[in-house]
């Protein structure tokens, strides 16, 4: 136990409350624990999002795609993390990706009225949430103003940074050339030449067929002088 306590408190959502409340909380709280083994699906796209879901230990792949399927982004989340606290409230309250396990991973969840319980006797959790909520909502939007404007590079890195974590690894886009060049709007040479700027750059790493991201810090970096991108 003293473990979770520890994992826990290493998540921006309980950040700032107390180790007794903490205490106080889990002790009257059934948590549902959870274990998977290398190669299982955890999540899959579209499932109801109705629990708040704590990747405790291991690492989950994460792969999304666009709703046309012809371009598909995934990326290894490692623990500890909490898992699209952004679709447990709103209109969509679906998962937008499959998640499967990397290794053998351990999971936490709470369901939805028993966190509603907690904002109620710790408004600690109502902020928390609201920060990593709006945080993510200033990444999408930043996202969808760069990626008709900047070069390339710069509307690349918002697009990866915005659907990526900061931990994040092993990223990979996995499209045909003429779809990625299709999706971005832009000319097959400007991709390619795009493309091979960032290899030469050690940045990245492509096939005809994927893009593979090396360096997550570098893509931060493109980013134009003044702007700031943020993250959780």
């Amino acid at each position: 136990m003293e473990s979770i306590y520890q994992t826990l408190m290493q998540l921006p959502l309980f950040q700032g409350v107390s180790r007794a409340k903490l205490s106080e909380l889990v002790e009257k709280t059934r948590f549902h624990f959870l274990k998977y083994e290398a190669g299982e699906c955890v999540i899959k796209r579209s499932e109801p999002c109705t629990h708040l879901k704590f990747l405790l230990s291991g690492s989950l792949r994460c792969e999304m795609n666009t709703y046309d399927g012809k371009v598909r982004l995934s990326h290894v989340v490692h623990a500890p993390d909490i898992i699209a606290p952004d679709h447990i409230f709103g209109r969509n309250t679906h998962y937008p990706a499959h998640y499967y396990a990397v290794d053998a991973v351990g999971m936490m969840q709470i369901d939805k009225s028993t966190f509603m319980s907690f904002m109620h006797e710790e408004p600690i959790f109502i902020i928390n949430l609201l920060n990593i909520l709006s945080r993510r909502c200033q990444k999408s939007k930043e996202t969808i103003l760069s990626i008709s404007t900047g070069d390339l590079r710069e509307r690349l890195a918002h697009w990866i940074l915005n659907l990526t974590s900061r931990n994040s690894t092993d990223i990979r886009i996995s499209a045909r050339q003429r779809d990625l060049y299709g999706y971005f709007g832009v000319q097959r040479t400007a991709l390619l030449n795009t493309l091979a700027e960032l290899k030469q750059e050690k940045i990245i790493d492509y096939t005809t067929n994927e893009v593979t991201i090396l360096d997550r810090v570098a893509m931060r970096d493109i980013l134009l002088e003044g702007i700031e991108f943020l993250e959780e």
